[in-house]
């Protein structure tokens, strides 16, 4: 069983914030940060991920540890994941609140030093019968003194997968574009995944035109609704002119075909 802890910054979804008494500034806790150090424990999460299939009622329980030596004012909330195009990392989208569909039993309590488990609840089928989101604890020391003008705060993201009864893995293919990265100029395909499923998506593409060059499509994995570039292939030392690219994207045991047209 993986736990959360407040305290670390390292992964996709775990972070501390710290909050000015006066003006409310967020700050990332990380060992170099003083407000870090001065944060006694934190708050963990297990298990880091509720996977189910989806349906209504319980589907799951978390576990909350707070380890600090205040009572903290715990707020828990199903968040929409915002899915970045280029790398597909996610981040929760604290705006967003899936709570018509999915909410903790106990949304809001008081913690003191010690855990409770909450349950995870499923009020509404989600459109398209999948769900895929964060899973966001947010704790507020109720009495805590600031030191140096700061109150710690700590938020840990954990994950909810609801897989759906009857998956429907679907893609639509967007455009191609040419842009450079790190490693030089790639050949990118938008993808949205407009299926229900969190299956990867891959392939292989081929260019032709004045010069032709094969290439594997390194996998990414989309979230249900989001848009991500596929990578298919370096076009450095390519000769200048007009080129087709056909890919094949398969995604769930599916195989998609798609012709688009470039210039270099």
């Amino acid at each position: 069983m993986t736990l959360r802890r407040s305290r670390l910054i390292a992964g996709a979804a775990v972070v501390a914030v710290a909050g000015a008494v006066t003006g409310g500034a967020i700050a990332r806790a990380d060992a170099s940060n003083p407000v870090a150090r001065a944060a006694a424990g934190g708050v963990s999460l297990s298990p880091a991920t509720v996977e189910h299939t989806t349906r209504r009622g319980d589907v799951g329980r978390i576990t909350i540890r707070n380890t600090t030596s205040h009572t903290l004012r715990v707020t828990v909330k199903v968040r929409p994941w915002r899915q970045a195009r280029d790398t597909g990392d996610v981040s929760a989208n604290l705006r967003g609140d899936l709570s018509p569909y999915v909410a903790a039993g106990r949304p809001r309590f008081n913690l003191r030093p010690g855990s409770r488990r909450v349950t995870v609840r499923v009020r509404r089928t989600p459109p398209g019968g999948s769900l895929y989101a964060g899973i966001e604890v947010f704790g507020k020391p109720l009495h805590a003194k600031a030191r140096n003008g700061i109150v710690a705060r700590y938020r840990v993201i954990g994950r909810l997968r609801l897989n759906p009864v009857h998956r429907r893995p679907k893609l639509r293919i967007g455009k191609v574009d040419v842009k450079r990265y790190k490693r030089g100029k790639v050949l990118i395909l938008a993808v949205r995944n407009i299926g229900n499923t969190l299956d990867r998506v891959g392939g292989s593409t081929s260019i032709t035109g004045p010069a032709r060059r094969r290439s594997p499509i390194a996998a990414m994995t989309p979230v249900p609704g989001q848009v991500v570039y596929l990578v298919a292939g370096g076009v450095d030392g390519l000769r200048h002119g007009r080129y087709r690219a056909h890919f094949t994207i398969t995604q769930g045991g599916r195989r998609h075909h798609a012709s688009r047209s470039f210039s270099l």
